[in-house]
């Protein structure tokens, strides 16, 4: 028997040998990292409004919410759309600074157009000004892992994350979540100490369904999924308690009846103008030379009342977007709810049937609730079990540098937010040169 048993042994053993390999593998991968520097990950949903936590519940979120260092809300940069205010929060400058005023940009020097579907454009460097945290941290020496966030994928002032990819809607949830785990794996000369992850989600059924519909609700839950994948990677890693997890969103949601619309192409000679940018919440007109009058005159008087045709020098001054080439002389915008936009579109959604059933929409006013966007942080280096009062999302810059032991790139924010929800009481009460307003 002795014999039979170590002639067994001998055939097996090979198998255990690679058993035992592949399993220290794993753990190798598992295993808490003791060379951990300060790292920061930044989930983004986008359009996850402030009040989304309390009304569909999800539990991983609100866990973490609880845990850790929750704003009641969150103000965004006026416009209240996804490009301008993911590059806000990167940057710590207003949409008038960092030159992302719209999702839809129009340089009247070049004649290009910015658009998100626009890839060339988006990859390209010349939209994008002021830094954006990633190239704070790869110029004093850190790495970064930008996975889908606004300008990532451009050389900014000759720099890139070390680690990106070209966006791509269709890549599920739990991918994204693997990747930025697979990351953190790395060893520790190639490991990235800022990592961002974006979900649309929210985004999608907002629009599609409305800020109160089930359908939302689900997208809710879905990242709420993803999130917990996220701490579960963390918690497997030893390191949930020696990461910072940050959770912000670009905007919130209002309801909209896409009948309640200003066919603004109906009120005004369009030849008149040499460009019109659109978008259902805010329309940017660029008149031709010596016909801007004439175009204002005419939606003066013919805007029902709820739009209003504004100049640049008259936008109120608390939207900060009244200075830069970028933004049009012309602007008119809707109230809360209703839409502007050309009997072509109107029509093109009529046969869609998308003008049944509420919607929902944002870019309006940045100061309404509906517009609110969420804040919470979970870490080391944020306070525990606190809420904190609301602030505006320019501030969110000098959150990530103070946390992430950077020195902040000139800014408009300050560190009043720095200092109501970081522990760390040395955070400088100092603020950045172009705060001072």
């Amino acid at each position: 028997m002795a014999k039979k048993l170590r002639k067994t042994f001998r055939r097996l053993a090979p198998l255990a040998c690679l058993l035992l390999v592949v399993s220290s593998s794993a753990a190798a991968r598992q295993r808490r990292p003791e060379d951990l520097r300060p790292t920061l990950i930044l989930v983004c949903t986008d359009g996850l409004r402030y009040d989304y936590l309390e009304k569909f519940s999800p539990p991983n979120l609100n866990r973490l919410a609880r845990a850790g260092v929750r704003a009641r809300w969150m103000t965004p940069a006026f416009p209240s759309n996804t490009f301008p205010n993911f590059y806000t929060i990167a940057t710590g400058l207003n949409p008038q600074s960092h030159g992302i005023v719209e999702n839809s940009v129009y340089d009247q020097r070049t004649k290009a157009l910015f658009e998100m579907s626009a890839r060339e454009e988006v990859r390209s460097g010349r939209w994008w000004l002021g830094e954006p945290i990633w190239v704070t941290a790869e110029k004093q020496g850190q790495k970064t892992a930008m996975l889908f966030y606004p300008g990532s994928e451009a050389e900014i002032a000759g720099h890139r994350p070390t680690f990106w990819r070209p966006y791509d809607g269709k890549l599920p949830n739990e991918e994204r979540v693997r990747l930025i785990l697979s990351w953190l794996d790395l060893p520790a000369a190639e490991r990235p100490t800022l990592l961002s992850v974006y979900f649309s989600d929210v985004d999608d059924a907002g629009h599609d369904f409305g800020p109160d519909a089930p359908e939302t609700g689900d997208a809710v839950r879905r990242v709420d999924a993803a999130a917990g994948q996220l701490v579960a990677g963390l918690e497997a890693r030893g390191i949930l308690e020696r990461v910072n997890l940050v959770f912000l969103s670009d905007h919130g949601m209002a309801t909209v009846d896409r009948n309640n619309a200003v066919i603004l192409d109906e009120m005004f000679d369009t030849a008149a103008a040499e460009k019109i940018v659109w978008s259902s919440e805010i329309v940017g007109i660029f008149p031709r030379a010596g016909r801007e009058r004439e175009i204002y005159v005419a939606l003066r008087e013919k805007l029902p009342p709820q739009a209003r045709v504004y100049r640049k020098t008259e936008i109120p001054a608390r939207f900060h977007y009244s200075r830069g080439p970028r933004i049009a002389p012309l602007l008119v915008l809707p109230e809360e709810g209703w839409i502007v936009t050309s009997r072509k579109k109107f029509e093109e959604m009529r046969e869609k049937g998308e003008l049944k059933g509420l919607k929902g929409g944002h870019g309006y006013d940045n100061r309404l609730p509906s517009m609110r966007a969420t804040f919470f942080a979970h870490g080391p280096a944020f306070r525990r079990a606190a809420v904190v009062e609301p602030f505006d999302n320019v501030h969110v810059y000098n959150i990530m540098a103070r946390a992430l032991g950077l020195r902040p790139a000139p800014n408009e924010g300050n560190f009043d937010a720095a200092r109501a929800v970081l522990n760390d009481t040395r955070t400088p009460a100092r603020r950045t040169r172009a705060s001072r307003r």
